[in-house]
């Protein structure tokens, strides 16, 4: 009889904490106009997006010899890969010493190619998969004959890596009407600036300047100004040249530090304010770079104003509700190892 109640309670124990995850780990909010936004918390933390290992890389090596590297992918962010074009590995040889090979071989220069490898669809980390997908590549190298006149030669291999992801946040703002006006009664929630540290990705939104700019009595139109910072020790690019960058193809002017805002929004009663990237008649008027809503990072940071064109009037009284953001990017970073090549004899 015992046993039949421990059974039981185990059963309701189990069962409320499976519950319980995924009441916590799916917070839910609602904007006055009932649409509602999801986002998984607990993997939208930190500052991590895709990273590598490298295996197989000797520190010592003979001359006329091959050996193979291992190239382990990691999305350590919260972040899918695109399906198609989502990033690419290169890898980097000195070609008077090293080259690709098929395994005994050198590979012939019209095979140069086969040094780019694409990723994947590597889904980002999820309460279904909180490690995130991996990927291994392999290269075969083989090591060329030095110069004679010489016992050994340091040469360097080089590993790229590039990426197209992105960054959202979505969190509770307030929007005040009333903000210029005297008022005796308490307000159900305050208009403040709000600092973040880290959405799982890359490239963070650290700070959002929440600002009521007034446009007559008891009518304001909200106004944004986002923080965005680079992290990591890699490089932001610009999403459409990520299969550019791992590569030898020309580069153009706004290859580097771009992010492009794809989306914001908030409701307003039953009424959507938007910047929309594929929409040229958003009602949320933003500072960009360009048409393509591209922003330019100065020192790995930026700044993007976004105003309502439309005011908000004090039919709408004092309110929270949650403001939606995705930047679209692309990232690269490198490394490289030395390998010492020694002759035979």
């Amino acid at each position: 009889m015992e046993k039949n109640k421990s059974n039981k309670k185990a059963i309701i124990i189990g069962v409320s904490q499976l519950l319980l995850v995924f009441i916590l780990l799916f917070i839910t909010s609602c904007g006055d106009g009932g649409e509602t936004h999801t986002i998984d918390l607990d993997f939208h933390k930190g500052t991590k997006g895709v990273e590598f290992d490298v295996l197989g890389v000797m520190g010592e090596i003979y001359e006329d010899t091959a050996f193979k590297i291992i190239i382990n992918v990691f999305n350590n962010g919260a972040y899918d890969l695109p399906e198609a074009n989502g990033g690419y590995v290169n890898l980097n040889l000195e070609e008077d010493y090293m080259c690709l090979s098929d395994g005994q071989n050198c590979l012939t220069t019209q095979n140069a190619g086969a040094a780019i490898k694409p990723l994947g669809y590597l889904k980002g980390k999820s309460i279904f998969n909180p490690s995130g997908d991996f990927e291994i590549l392999e290269y075969y190298v083989h090591v060329k004959d030095i110069d004679k006149q010489s016992f050994q030669h340091t040469s360097n291999v080089g590993i790229s890596l590039c990426y197209q992801y992105q960054t959202d946040l979505i969190t509770d703002i307030c929007i005040d009407p009333y903000f210029y006006e005297q008022s005796t009664i308490e307000k159900p929630c305050v208009v403040k600036d709000l600092t973040f540290s880290g959405q799982g990705a890359p490239l963070v939104v650290t700070k959002i300047e929440n600002k009521m700019l007034s446009d007559g009595k008891d009518s304001v139109r909200p106004m944004f100004i986002i923080h965005v910072s680079k992290t990591g020790d890699g490089e932001i690019i610009n999403k459409e040249m990520v299969n550019k960058v791992c590569t030898a193809d020309p580069l153009g002017p706004n290859a580097f530090n771009v992010v492009h805002l794809r989306e914001l929004e908030f409701m307003v009663g039953n009424t959507l304010y938007k910047h929309d990237i594929n929409n040229e008649n958003s009602n949320l008027k933003c500072n960009f770079l360009n048409k393509k809503s591209e922003t330019k990072l100065n020192q790995g940071k930026a700044k993007i104003k976004c105003t309502a064109i439309k005011p908000i009037n004090k039919d709408s009284g004092t309110f929270s509700t949650q403001l939606k953001m995705i930047f679209d990017y692309g990232y690269t970073y490198s490394k490289s190892k030395s390998v010492v090549i020694k002759r035979l004899y």
